[in-house]
């Protein structure tokens, strides 16, 4: 009677591939150890399979580990308005009418360069 199926070579190069991304040393020895540990008993074709899975996951648990290389944040948005178009709005009160929408699909007009909302309720032409 034969022990445990120890991890072929090919799985083990793949999981060394896989924990190669993550941000500390103990994490990769961490995961390298746990990863191989859950190979043992299965057959190769099986332990091929397994390793694929952990190899496509490597970037979620690098993710999940803090060790993204630059966390995602909300980009401040500048707009560029020439003087004389804020002027315009602001002094003169000729304003840029744009339509937009709201996370509702709801449509309504404001100006492009001050953000003011027209007053008047916006109806689209109708169709023809």
């Amino acid at each position: 009677m034969s022990g445990p199926r120890a991890p072929v070579p090919g799985a083990r190069l793949g999981i060394g591939l896989a924990v190669r991304k993550l941000p500390t040393r103990a994490d990769r020895d961490r995961y390298y150890s746990e990863f191989v540990a859950e190979l043992y008993g299965l057959p190769t074709a099986a332990q091929l399979r397994h390793t694929a899975g952990f190899v496509s996951q490597t970037f979620a648990l690098r993710a999940a580990l803090g060790g993204s290389p630059a966390p995602l944040e909300e980009a401040v948005m500048t707009t560029t308005t020439s003087p004389w178009r804020s002027f315009r709005c602001h002094v003169l009160r000729v304003h840029y009418w744009r339509t937009f929408s709201n996370p509702d699909g709801e449509r309504y007009r404001a100006c492009a360069v001050c953000s003011l909302e027209h007053t008047s309720s916006f109806a689209p032409p109708p169709p023809g």
